[in-house]
């Protein structure tokens, strides 16, 4: 797999220690096979198709995260029974706020996820019986750090994708904006395509993890960027925990 990051939990409490730390390659970002999306491979492919592909890059947890749409997840978990990967139900969001755009991965614990993706929804004001294909190009007018908040309470957890990303000459890294998601909304991660990129946030990156995930379009780009937690079991709040305890990037 192709820069995987590891990220530490070593600042536990002496009560999260009480509990052995194992390493999980997590891959938080990933597009599945749907006609209304920019999946880039054949629509055909089956959820045994996308777990196998996980399971063969060496991924132990894989989030699902459509543009506002949870149609495939339950394909996916369904297939990963009995075997060793946890598949998380998520969603991204393109949503705008003055001058930026913040894209937003909201993951859920598959329990009740689609309950919790319809709260969501209705929280931002989405109605998608009504949502205009293609859905990687809807973009939604609300504050991020309220929908980070609004994730929280609805109990899943939210990382910023590919915050270095460039969109034209438009890159969120170099916007004030991250800053104050980063200070104001509970985040678990700030995703990058480049690790190098973490040093540009300067001291307050040690206030979140850094993470890297594949954004696949395709079975055969998953895993080709991942992340390594230190987490006490695979489980959504394991990751989560995991995640909220990490700071910075470890090499």
């Amino acid at each position: 797999m192709d820069g995987v990051a590891v990220v530490s939990s070593g600042v536990n409490s002496p009560a999260t220690r009480e509990r052995a730390l194992r390493p999980y390659t997590i891959d938080l970002h990933n597009h599945m096979p749907l006609a209304r999306t920019d999946y880039r491979g054949p629509l055909e492919t089956s959820g045994e198709e996308v777990v196998r592909a996980a399971v063969t890059a060496g991924i132990d947890v894989l989030g699902v995260s459509d543009h506002f749409s949870l149609d495939f997840f339950r394909r996916a978990h369904e297939a990963a029974a009995g075997l060793p990967l946890l598949v998380l139900p998520g969603v991204e969001m393109r949503l705008s706020w003055g001058e930026d755009e913040v894209h937003l991965v909201a993951l859920f614990p598959p329990a009740h996820a689609e309950e919790r993706f319809a709260a969501l929804m209705s929280v931002l004001g989405v109605d998608r019986t009504t949502l205009a294909d293609p859905l990687h190009r809807v973009v939604v007018e609300y504050d991020p750090v309220d929908a980070v908040r609004a994730i929280e309470g609805l109990g899943g957890m939210c990382h910023v994708a590919h915050v270095d990303r460039w969109f034209g000459p438009y890159r969120l890294l170099e916007r004030p904006l991250l800053r104050r998601i980063v200070e104001d909304a509970p985040v678990v991660a700030l995703e990058f395509l480049d690790l190098e990129n973490a040093a540009r946030l300067g001291e307050w990156a040690e206030r979140v993890a850094c993470i890297r995930s594949s954004d696949s379009h395709h079975c055969d780009e998953i895993g080709r960027r991942s992340s390594v937690v230190e987490a006490e079991e695979r489980s959504f709040e394991g990751i989560r925990r995991a995640l909220l305890l990490s700071h910075g990037v470890a090499r």
